[in-house]
């Protein structure tokens, strides 16, 4: 792959795009709504704690190893070579679930600009949706440079539509609210149970994850060892700032009603409301940026993790192998999209786009908790020889990845029950299915992956 072709500015622009801030808004807010009811805030304020912690872990471990292969790499390098597989495995089965639930507003997007009497319709959302993943795996097909350069003009016209559109809102509302605002609307106390909170936490995880790609970058990025994890740090906090402005601006606007009648179309909801016609297709336009741009590092990331796998054989080879001319890893973004296209059929199907949605983002919850808790973990394996040579390193690389990782371990282990045997069967399936290639693919090449011994800093090995 191209060396040193993306900057510190193109990675964090890759990790804010990753999170897709105007698509988690306009696809989330209302499965969050539902679970914390006025405590959106407060849910997206603790979440973000563990987050950047998981995000400082992956920083110390990019120090260590920087690679396409990300996670998967770290986790079976530090602790068990069967869990990395099964780490990426989870990222590869998210990232194919994710391209249908960023591809459906972005189909509902585009049809209330052309076509708004289908506006709800399943078949059309998952049409258009699927119309725009092809177009972007070309792009992403043609280059990472090219991609960044594409995902700059999109993450910026995306930031400064949530900004304008949301700052509105709040301003032309300020005298007759829905829901007055109060800072209680950030206090834990706000959830009221238990179960309303572990709820909150899932979804919540889901607004900030894909913010990650920017390790799986690290090969391609200048000062690989520090800029990516840098560039995540970076992209978790944008994000983090425009969730909390969109939620306070949301739940001033709009009714408890409101939001869920507009499940998959809540930006652009509110843009008709902030703007009026016809400047409210700032907000349409953004959803859009949004979703196209969070396909496309949904995609790059897991391209990149299938030629990371590939290299180390543990994966078909072919997986590993780059366009002659673009440098990229075509065929793994080919064979994502062979996985993705019959979820778009399937998808057609279900009678209502807001179940449908509701039900992938939980999944998707399940299985990015899954990766980060294995990561955080991984950096304290890694770093445990070391973990007392000075304090940074101690709360750095071992207390606070810890700690972040047992949170959302918790979080998950106690939702999981709750959210019905079809998502959790989804979830926890779709990563299952991994022990097949896993074991067929250490029968066939035999990889040192699996037979070299386990690295930690501070003891002679072949770190890098």
């Amino acid at each position: 792959m191209r060396q040193g072709a993306l900057g510190l500015l193109d990675t964090a622009v890759m990790a804010v795009a990753g999170s897709a801030p105007a698509y988690s808004i306009t696809a989330s807010t209302a499965a969050l709504a539902a679970a914390v009811g006025i405590a959106g805030p407060a849910a997206l304020s603790v979440a973000f704690l563990p987050m950047i912690g998981i995000t400082i872990a992956f920083s110390y471990l990019n120090q260590w190893r920087s690679e396409a292969g990300a996670a998967y790499a770290w986790v079976g390098r530090a602790i068990h070579p069967a869990l990395g597989f099964l780490a990426g495995w989870a990222l590869l089965s998210l990232t194919t679930i994710f391209n249908v639930v960023a591809a459906l507003p972005a189909g509902e997007a585009t049809l209330e600009l052309v076509m708004p009497g289908q506006l709800h319709d399943p078949l059309w959302a998952t049409g258009i949706g699927a119309i725009w993943f092809l177009g972007v795996l070309a792009v992403v097909t043609c280059g990472i440079t090219a991609t960044a350069k594409m995902q700059v003009i999109l993450t910026l016209l995306e930031v400064g539509a949530v900004i304008l559109v949301c700052g509105l809102a709040i301003w032309n509302v300020r005298m007759a609210p829905a829901a007055a605002f109060t800072w209680d609307w950030f206090f834990p106390s706000t959830f009221g149970t238990f179960e309303s909170f572990s709820a909150g936490m899932l979804v919540a995880i889901f607004y900030y994850c894909g913010w990650d790609v920017s390790a799986n970058l690290a090969e391609e990025t200048v000062n690989a060892r520090t800029s990516a994890g840098l560039a995540g740090i970076i992209g978790v906090l944008v994000i983090f700032v425009l969730f909390l402005l969109a939620q306070v601006a949301i739940q001033m606007t709009l009714t408890s009603g409101q939001i869920q009648a507009n499940a998959a179309n809540l930006l652009p909801a509110l843009g008709h409301l902030a703007l009026g016609a016809p400047w409210s297709a700032i907000a349409v336009l953004a959803v859009m940026a949004s979703a196209v741009a969070t396909i496309q590092t949904q995609l790059v990331q897991c391209s990149r993790l299938l030629f990371a796998m590939a290299r180390d054989r543990v994966i078909g080879e072919p997986m590993g192998r780059l366009h002659p001319r673009f440098q990229t890893p075509w065929l793994a973004g080919f064979a994502v999209a062979a996985v993705s296209l019959p979820l778009f059929a399937a998808s057609a199907t279900v009678p209502a786009v807001n179940q449908l949605m509701s039900e992938l983002i939980n999944a998707i919850g399940v299985q990015v908790s899954f990766y980060y808790v294995l990561a955080g973990i991984a950096c304290v394996c890694y770093y445990r020889k070391v973990m007392f040579t000075g304090w940074r390193v101690l709360v750095f690389a071992g207390i606070v990845p810890l700690t972040s990782a047992l949170f959302v371990a918790c979080v998950v282990i106690y939702q999981l029950p709750r959210l019905g045997w079809r998502v959790s069967g989804m979830s926890i399936g779709t990563i299952l299915t991994g022990i097949v290639p896993l074991c067929y693919y250490r029968w066939r090449y035999k990889s040192r992956f699996y037979t070299d011994p386990l690295e930690s800093a501070g003891a002679k090995s072949k770190n890098r």
